[in-house]
């Protein structure tokens, strides 16, 4: 009996390569194509967004599909990386466009109507600051994804609720913290035993599956390595009666 552990394809400098994929298509093993999960996403930034790279943006909320997650992000040097992005990824890299709120917790009535007072003497950079608290950060990515800025209250509160994120896609597969894809569902049994290669059992991220980070990942590569080296020890102890 085998049961294989052999991860994904992230993080390649450790190790984890995927080159275990064209060895078990060599014995018809379908493996569904690796692609990139909890991973950053790539933007072009202009260089009015340098003075911020590896600034953190707190309490935002991520958009995507039918996704919503407050939480955090940092600028880089490539784009967008952190847990609010991690959490929207798979949606993101699917397809759905990604949106942020810049002011999860204010609605967009309370900064239509703060918006509308008087500038006075102001720049709009610190009548947002004044009105609304928008730091430094919020205010860059405003400016990078929302010019020009609409003067109408109403238009400008809807923006910064909902300001479009234009980028490039997810950062590349070796640098995702975890991968989708892997040994398809359809090839493994009830125990994960390879369909056409008894006695070999797959357990961990080489299976098509991803979860979120935070524990779910080691989790999820815990349970399917127990469930594997039971049913493997289960197909031993059987074939060990039969042979008396």
């Amino acid at each position: 009996m085998t049961v294989l552990a052999l991860g994904g394809a992230s993080w390649s400098r450790l190790g984890s390569d995927g080159a275990w994929t064209n060895i078990l298509a060599d014995h018809s093993v379908v493996v569904t194509p690796f692609k990139p999960a909890n991973m950053g996403l790539s933007v072009e930034w202009s260089s009015h967004m340098e003075p911020h790279f590896g600034t953190p943006v707190k309490s935002v909320a991520f958009v995507a599909g039918e996704e919503r997650i407050v939480g955090e992000c940092v600028v880089s040097k490539h784009g967008l990386e952190g847990s609010g992005i991690y959490a929207v990824s798979r949606a993101v890299r699917d397809g759905a466009p990604l949106h942020l709120d810049l002011l999860p917790a204010t609605k967009h009535e309370q900064a239509a109507l703060r918006l509308s007072k008087a500038r006075g003497g102001n720049s709009m950079a610190n009548h947002l600051r004044k009105a609304l608290k928008l730091g430094p950060v919020k205010r860059a990515l405003l400016m990078e994804f929302g010019r020009p800025l609409p003067n109408d209250p109403d238009e400008l509160a809807r923006l910064i609720k909902r300001l479009p994120i234009v980028h490039q896609g997810p950062r590349p597969l070796d640098e995702a913290i975890s991968v989708a894809g892997g040994v398809a569902w359809d090839a493994v049994d009830e125990g994960l035993m390879l369909r056409n290669q008894p006695g070999v059992f797959c357990a961990g991220e080489m299976l098509d599956w991803e979860a979120p980070t935070g524990g779910y990942l080691i989790t999820g590569c815990l349970a399917t390595g127990k469930w594997a080296g039971e049913h493997a020890l289960k197909r031993l102890s059987l074939a060990t009666e039969h042979s008396r």
